[in-house]
């Protein structure tokens, strides 16, 4: 499995954002994101997913990361002196996903499940970006968890017809997924309100990422400024468009996403209102 070839397939503003960073750097962070999604994968199209997650937990606690399929994991987990507690946390998580499926009850389990599938990934990312992994933690954390917030916002149909809920059952007076998909009137306001409330959390992580930003080194801490504003910007026009999740999932086009790389290159700080929705 080669790294960049992933990294561009599956995850279009990242891999935008990761032009930015210090070559080195860019490398080994397509290799956990490689990692990440090889994980991801298993548990969603395995008929075996957490089987083989734990044969891939197995390896990682043996260390014997040679056995992941991914190449040069084994080789940038050494030289990086990658503490891999993170990654077996993201695996159990998604273990657990493909064993029982996803019923999100209350808004902690919902925090739970975001930190453990991504939250995980902001703190694996700290020493690859040039980041103090004790010092930036909490700010990795809070970003990682503000994007997987915006992923459950853009995707709540989608994982609904497939049998998911991210959004918080006590939020929702314990819809199934089932009534989500199909949208009902009756069903649709108190979704749509459950999803503006993800949107706002999310919003509160963002806020929180922002304040670890200066321990990046400055060519990274662009990048890291450009990926988030992209996500960011997925989830205000999810708000601004009503929370609408019936209608699908909503995207930024090649040419948003490219204006407001631009416009971040250009105004780095973060500023109140409009300033991340596309230009």
């Amino acid at each position: 499995m080669n790294p960049r070839d992933v990294l561009a397939r599956h995850a279009s503003s990242f891999h935008m954002a990761s032009r930015l960073l210090r070559p080195a750097d860019a490398n080994d962070v397509a290799v956990l994101y490689a990692v990440c999604r090889l994980i991801d994968d298993i548990a969603d199209e395995s008929t075996d997913g957490a089987g083989r997650i734990e044969d891939f937990i197995e390896a990682l606690e043996a260390d014997e990361p040679e056995r992941i399929p991914v190449d040069g994991f084994g080789e940038m987990l050494r030289r990086r002196a990658l503490a891999t507690a993170p990654l077996v946390i993201l695996a159990r998580t998604a273990a657990t996903e493909a064993d029982e499926g996803c019923l999100i009850d209350t808004e902690q389990a919902l925090l739970d499940y975001c930190y453990g599938v991504a939250g995980t990934v902001g703190e694996l990312m700290c020493p690859l970006l040039g980041a103090d992994p004790v010092r930036g933690r909490d700010a990795a954390v809070s970003l990682g968890i503000a994007m997987q917030l915006t992923n459950i916002a853009r995707d709540v149909l989608e994982d609904a017809r497939r049998g998911r809920r991210y959004l918080p059952g006590e939020w929702i007076g314990q819809l199934p997924p089932e009534a989500i998909a199909s949208a009902r009137p009756v069903h649709r306001e108190p979704v749509r309100s459950a999803v503006r409330r993800v949107v706002d959390l999310a919003e509160a992580h963002y806020a929180r990422a922002e304040t670890g930003m200066a321990l990046i080194p400055l060519r990274n801490r662009m990048a890291i400024r450009v990926a988030a504003r992209l996500y960011r910007a997925i989830g205000l026009r999810v708000r601004d468009n009503g929370c609408r999740y019936w209608e699908g999932r909503v995207s930024l086009s090649h040419r948003e996403r490219r204006r407001l790389a631009l416009h971040t290159v250009a105004r780095p700080r973060l500023d109140a209102g409009a300033s991340d929705r596309p230009v």
